[in-house]
């Protein structure tokens, strides 16, 4: 029998978010314990009390009406741009990339960029399945323009990879509103010179992409970090060496437990333990845009592909950079890696995408649940009808 589409995404979540304390615990401990006056604990017991916010996140999410992500968009973007503009003025940096991309609240970091995702996700999927009822100028080009300050925001951080991510998600939700691809393909021969140009404004990007091209002619700068990652992902063989057994987070991968911790996977468990976590986010992806597709509104349906592309962009490119196909990067691998506002964001998206599911005619496990449409009138306004 078929099981029901939300336990596979909450099964594949939850999978992951478990994979992930353990590998943060196995792939920190050294490292805390001489950094921080022999405690070994503490990167863990900060990433469990990220894990209950998630949680809780995430159970907000899944139990709420999705429209109310429909009507606060705009708030949630003006917020994001606030915070962003703050980050810069004010922003701090941490152990793991000395750029000022995060807020310090208490002992705690957050990154308004992670925000930014949601907040495109929310605007887009608001904005997308209703364009062709909005004759307002204003109205029809103001949605673009935050999304587009919420880019330059990020880009000036500098984080040029959130950044990208952010056009990527966004450039996925118009090719599936149905946006004309020479419209698509026009922006892309817009943008790709522009960024060509600030790629190679910085040294250090420049200096990223030659260690990518050939990492053992950088192998005590750029490219030491990669072919660390490969070390460690070769020597794991087919089983590993065992939880807790890894050899390069003992110093010689720097900062294994954050965006490198798919590495110590794939040497503590192997292949094996690697793509196990590979078909984790296959099944979330596939839940995730089934969901969209069979959701009750144009919203939901945005939304529910909004959410999945974002969470599955991030872990595409996580594992891309940890295998050395693509530059280095600072994407997180959601659920797994070290880092709360990733964490509780990728919670919040799969939230979002159960309350899809509960709200549409895709059985949940709990049954079935009346769908909700919508539709505009003549005056672009929403109208809900049963």
């Amino acid at each position: 029998m078929r099981r029901p589409v939300i336990i596979l995404l909450v099964a594949a979540a939850a999978g992951l978010a478990l994979l992930g304390a353990l590998m943060v615990f196995s792939s920190s401990a050294a490292l805390a314990y001489v950094k921080y006056d022999g405690d070994s604990m503490y990167f863990i017991k900060r990433h469990l009390v990220n894990l209950a916010v998630a949680l809780f996140v995430a159970a907000f999410f899944a139990l709420a009406d999705y429209h109310i992500w429909e009507k606060l968009a705009w708030p949630v973007t003006l917020a994001t741009l606030v915070l962003l503009g703050v980050a810069l003025v004010a922003g701090v940096g941490n152990s793991a990339a000395p750029v000022k991309r995060w807020l310090r609240v208490g002992g705690f970091f957050f990154q308004p960029s992670e925000l930014a995702k949601l907040a495109t996700v929310f605007l887009l999927a608001r904005f997308i399945p209703y364009r062709h009822a909005i004759t307002n100028v204003y109205e029809r080009w103001l949605p673009l323009a935050a999304v587009g300050a919420m880019f330059v925001g990020i880009l000036v951080e500098p984080d040029f990879s959130m950044a990208f991510l952010l056009a990527a998600t966004a450039f996925v939700l118009f090719f599936i509103g149905g946006v004309r691809l020479r419209y698509l393909l026009g922006a892309g021969v817009v943008l790709t010179p522009l960024l060509a140009v600030i790629l190679v404004a910085k040294q250090y990007r420049v200096s990223r992409l030659l260690s990518y091209m050939d990492p053992w002619e950088y192998a005590r700068g750029r490219g030491y970090q990669v072919i660390q990652s490969l070390i460690a992902l070769g020597s794991g063989g087919l089983l590993g060496r065992g939880l807790g057994a890894s050899n390069q987070k003992l110093f010689y991968l720097p900062q294994p437990h954050t965006d490198f911790v798919f590495a110590i996977v794939g040497e503590e468990l192997g292949f094996v333990g690697a793509a196990a976590v590979v078909v984790a986010f296959a099944v979330l992806i596939v839940a995730g845009f089934r969901i969209a597709a069979r959701a009750g509104d144009d919203f939901g349906r945005y939304l529910a592909a909004g959410l999945t592309t974002m969470v599955g962009l991030s872990a595409l490119i996580n594992l891309a950079v940890v295998t050395g196909l693509i530059p280095t990067t600072g994407i997180p691998l959601p659920f797994v890696s070290y880092g709360g506002t990733s964490l509780v964001v990728s919670a919040a998206a799969v939230g979002g995408l159960i309350s899809v599911a509960r709200r549409a005619g895709v059985e949940t496990g709990f049954g079935y649940a009346r769908p909700q449409a919508r539709t505009v009138d003549l005056n672009g306004t929403f109208v809900d009808y049963a």
